[in-house]
């Protein structure tokens, strides 16, 4: 019985013993795929790290490149849905005489135009805002007395409509620009005169004189909170 008993219990503790040979060889192959996979991670890592860094530059580089390309040109906003015509480039003449009026003569003769075209933006409702026109032209000194002239004029009408003049950028330097919107409207109310830099830096003069430049709209909101009347911070703080 005891001889019975023991042979059995050998030949069970023989199969335990290969199922237990067979697991712990399945855990070491285990563990050198994980390891492969931790070294193959390791190295994605590395390789996604450069890339983003890559990809930044690039992104950086592209954008560069399209506000370069842009340089040459206006954009106009808020100018009445097909008002240019058919002949867009030709309108961008009659445009500046009946915008600029007498201060026209800035322009002894008919500016260049490389090409004039509407944005295609959807317009859903018929009272949504005309699309963006935008114009190249030929010379940038002609482009920077346009801007100019619109700047000194400080609002244009165009046959009875209000229309702006903007130099025209890339959608992410636009976006960075439209991001001081609320922060100018508050200076201008202040009393501050600003002037913004490009891509996206606000250089405000203060009530001392002294010009100061702000890289994000958050920190010119900081200026106001400090120099408003009441306040008893001067600018001279925040330097």
């Amino acid at each position: 019985m005891e001889d019975r008993i023991i042979a059995k219990l050998s030949i069970q503790l023989s199969a335990n013993r290969a199922i237990i040979d067979r697991y712990e060889q399945t855990i070491q192959e285990v563990e050198t795929t994980l390891n492969d996979i931790e070294s193959r991670l390791t190295t994605l890592k590395s390789i996604c790290s450069a890339l983003t860094k890559e990809n930044e530059a690039l992104t950086l580089k592209t954008d560069d490149l399209e506000n370069r390309l842009r340089c040459n040109n206006i954009r106009i906003i808020d100018l009445p849905e097909k008002v240019e015509g058919s002949q867009p480039t030709s309108f961008i003449e009659i445009f500046l005489k009946e915008t600029f009026g007498a201060t026209a003569e800035a322009f002894p003769t008919p500016p260049v135009v490389d090409r004039a075209h509407r944005i295609a933006t959807p317009r859903k409702r018929q009272d949504d805002p005309p699309c963006p026109f935008i114009a190249r032209m030929h010379h940038f000194q002609t482009k920077e007395s346009i801007l100019k002239l619109a700047r000194e004029a400080g609002s244009l009408l165009f046959r009875g409509t209000e229309v702006h003049i903007y130099p025209d950028y890339s959608a992410e330097v636009s976006k960075k620009r439209a991001a001081y919107f609320t922060v100018k409207s508050q200076l201008r109310n202040a009393g501050f005169t600003y002037r913004m830099f490009f891509p996206a830096k606000l250089q405000v003069t203060d009530k001392h004189g002294q010009k100061l430049t702000f890289p994000s709209p958050g920190e010119v909101s900081t200026f106001l909170a400090n120099n408003l009347p009441g306040t008893s911070l001067t600018p001279t703080a925040l330097l």
